[in-house]
């Protein structure tokens, strides 16, 4: 995505970031929604000051450009996003026992559906990037 279409998108969240808020702030809607409003709007506006300064710095440019395409920090991103998935199906089944043994069905249900939804997601992942690469 060019810096054009980034600042758009920018500008949209925190439009519809500040709609939520100002609805959230008449009653309109409930929390859920206002509080989704507020994070939308501090995306914004980061993403917002985030663009201009990679726009106006050139040194801060240079250091993007370079994070963007090192190979290394690619590698180390994606052994990051194995490790996350990995704790997560630990925590999760780990916590779906310990709220078992708590007597939280619900809670059991919902750590033990979150496991198994990460599993078939990497499971299908996997098919397709095996036919892939």
């Amino acid at each position: 995505m060019n810096n054009r279409k980034r600042m758009i998108a920018s500008v949209c969240w925190i439009v519809i970031g500040a709609a939520l808020m100002a609805a959230g702030y008449a009653g309109l809607i409930d929390d859920y929604w206002h509080g989704m409003g507020t994070a939308l709007f501090v995306v914004g506006v980061l993403q917002m000051i985030r663009w201009i300064r990679y726009h106006k710095d050139q040194n801060y440019r240079e250091k993007i450009d370079v994070e963007a395409r090192d190979e290394r920090n690619r590698f180390i991103s994606s052994k990051a996003w194995a490790w996350a998935g990995y704790l997560y199906v630990l925590i999760g089944a780990a916590a779906s026992i310990a709220f078992k043994l708590a007597g939280n069905d619900l809670m059991t249900k919902a750590s033990a559906m979150s496991v198994c939804l990460i599993m078939v997601l990497y499971w299908l992942c996997y098919i397709v990037l095996r036919r892939k690469y």
